[in-house]
């Protein structure tokens, strides 16, 4: 408003002053003394473009790359990713991974062509508090390493996520509920930074057979840059109903104690307790997770101490994860992953290592720009659209990898499904899609 003020007193003035010299007689001779010289500040033009990654919207502050910070500050606020956004009208979105791989295992060697992921997921907003989800996913019919399944061992369409959920803010504290298939929190914890998906999955679903969603209710609760998540459910995943009457509860912290515009540090640390089969085998977990995102290296970790495994109560395992992308180019990456895991009892150990290139052809920068559009921050002011190179399942975008991945046993390390067996060496070709559509 004050800067509409000044340029329209400006405008008087500058029109003023021409006016009394149009009156005035000019020229040499005439005796008559010029117009006194105004000077008025320079004033940017009302519908001028603000610099290129620089916003003006909020007085003294500046966007950087999609971030407000304090112009001629080293602070940068916390970007609070727990607040959960406002609920759109429809959000669509479509991901698959397809695969062509060339194995080298102990005895014959194997080719083929692999569907990795098929998901489709749609969420429609009830209003400005509720909303309803359904997301399918294609899988392999027959049991991991089984060959009978739905005609043969054909891929399905099964359910993977049908919740329905609401959000309400109470002074700065954020609730989420929901009920149904609901996401698992350490799953969905470890993958929100992950982008190395379409090459392995993280550590606790491909080694500890971890479940990605459970007939459960979750609940959380963000306060700033600290988020506690809870899911209280059947512990059987989506292989299995309810095998019984014991529950599975699982609880995940997670926290930001690092968020600035070149820099993003999370933590999230994990308990879980229950038991899965009718042998009531138990299912506990404890562990931890860290990942780093700048703007050219991104890396993670996780630490997770398994009591049972999959039908085997008896089992323990240590799995140690870690991964990295590096990001030279834009449209260009270099990363690498490990995974290792320990069994007790003299079960050996199965490790896998592997790395890749990736070449990123198309990305949708539009889904970029309003990637927080009509979110709040904890003070109920709307929060700048970002964008969220770090979010790779939030954005559109086309990859094209070359992968080697190395699996190896040492001991006695036994197959359990959802775990890596035996030693082999893997050239893998992927393309992997993510298409998001948001209507509003």
């Amino acid at each position: 408003m004050n800067v509409h003020l000044k340029f329209a007193e400006a405008i008087c003035v500058v029109v003023a002053s021409a006016g009394i010299a149009s009156a005035q007689p000019a020229g040499e001779g005439s005796g008559a003394e010029p117009p006194p010289e105004v000077s008025t500040p320079p004033t940017p033009p009302v519908d001028a473009a603000p610099p290129t990654n620089v916003s003006s919207s909020n007085e003294g502050t500046g966007r950087l790359t999609g971030i407000t910070v304090n112009v001629g500050a080293d602070h940068r606020p916390p970007l609070w990713m727990f607040v959960d956004p406002e609920h759109h009208l429809l959000e669509l979105d479509l991901e698959m991974f397809g695969t062509g791989a060339y194995t080298s295992r102990d005895g014959s060697s194997l080719s083929e062509f692999r569907l990795d992921r098929g998901e489709l997921g749609a969420v429609v907003g009830l209003g400005h508090y509720f909303g309803t989800e359904l997301r399918l996913e294609s899988v392999r019919s027959a049991a991991e390493g089984g060959a009978l399944g739905v005609d043969g061992d054909s891929i399905v369409i099964r359910v993977k996520r049908a919740q329905v959920f609401g959000d309400y803010d109470v002074d700065k504290l954020h609730l989420h509920g929901a009920a149904g298939i609901t996401p698992d929190p350490w799953i969905t914890a470890l993958e929100t930074d992950y982008p190395l998906r379409p090459l392995s999955a993280t550590a606790s679903e491909r080694v500890l057979g971890w479940p990605t969603s459970d007939l459960a209710g979750l609940g959380r609760v963000a306060y700033g840059p600290v988020r506690l998540s809870v899911s209280f459910g059947n512990g059987e995943g989506l292989d299995y109903p309810e095998r019984n009457n014991g529950k599975t509860t699982t609880a995940v912290v997670e926290a930001e104690p690092l968020a600035t515009a070149a820099a993003r540090l999370r933590l999230a640390a994990v308990g879980r307790d229950g038991s899965v089969g009718p042998g009531l085998v138990r299912d506990r977990r404890f562990g931890g997770a860290a990942t780093l995102w700048t703007e050219m290296v991104s890396a993670g970790g996780e630490l997770v101490k398994a009591y049972g495994i999959a039908d085997r109560g008896d089992l323990e395992a240590l799995a140690l994860a870690g991964w990295a992308e590096v990001r030279p180019l834009p449209m260009f990456a270099v990363v690498g992953r490990f995974t290792t895991v320990g069994y007790n009892n003299g079960g050996g150990r199965a490790s896998s290592f592997g790395g890749a290139i990736a070449l990123e052809p198309w990305r949708d920068t539009a889904s970029i720009q309003l990637q927080h559009r009509g979110e709040r921050d904890l003070n109920g002011n709307p929060k700048p659209e970002t964008g969220c190179d770090r979010c790779k399942d939030a954005i559109g975008n086309v990859r094209l990898w070359l992968a080697l991945d190395h699996t190896t046993t040492s001991g006695t390390a036994m197959p359990i499904p959802g775990a890596d067996a035996g030693t082999a060496t893997t050239l893998l070709v992927i393309v992997s899609t993510t298409a998001p559509i948001t209507i509003d």
